[in-house]
């Protein structure tokens, strides 16, 4: 599991420069690990289409595939794995109905750490000030973080306004990866954007 979190990469379409067709084969030549559909505000129906246009641009690869908050639809696509996070379906009734699945949790707080322990990875964060998502959770920073990575043997991937010019603040505090958006969904040249957050992931 470990393996595949060194750079996680949260996918939200409306973001590419390019056609997802050239995009999905640059970033995996640059270096993510997983790819994590998460395209908010898009209807199940549009996450499912893209999903599959994922998938299949990721056969052959051994880069993993996450839906974002719907382990139905991960189920539906074939998939192996989904995130969930406090908002979401209760990740023990997910894990229920859906046992199969790779879980990743959204941690903030004590709390979801505690939730999250039968998952199997967790996402922890804000580390930075981010745009991407409209609902955001208290800013942790990196302090925080590390704060709730050493109360887990989860493996965790740091997440919120990561870029190449603040990954370096995130070394040393037990991460297993780190999980960027626009950082690379937002660059003009997505392959050079994950070569080079590949190789400072690689430093944590």
């Amino acid at each position: 599991m470990i393996n595949y979190l060194r750079l996680y990469l949260i996918l939200e379409t409306k973001m590419l420069k390019c056609p997802l067709e050239e995009f999905i084969p640059a970033v995996v030549k640059g270096g993510v690990t997983c790819i994590q559909l998460r395209n908010k505000g898009c209807s199940s129906w549009e996450v499912f289409y893209i999903g599959q246009k994922v998938m299949k641009l990721l056969e052959g690869t051994d880069v993993l595939f996450v839906v974002n908050d719907r382990a139905d639809i991960a189920i539906t696509l074939g998939g192996k794995a989904v995130h969930l996070g406090a908002k979401d379906v209760p990740l023990a009734e997910s894990k229920r109905l859906f046992p199969d699945l790779i879980y990743g949790y959204s941690c903030n707080n004590i709390e979801d750490i505690s939730t999250a322990d039968i998952g199997d990875y967790i996402g922890v964060g804000p580390a930075f000030p981010t745009d991407t998502k409209a609902y955001l959770r208290g800013l942790i920073g990196p302090s925080g973080i590390a704060e709730l990575v050493a109360k887990t043997d989860k493996p965790a991937v740091a997440i919120g306004g990561i870029t190449k010019d603040n990954i370096s603040q995130l070394c040393g505090i037990g991460l297993a990866g780190v999980a960027v958006s626009s950082a690379i969904c937002a660059s003009d040249d997505p392959y050079k954007a994950a070569k080079e957050l590949r190789e400072l992931a690689e430093k944590l």
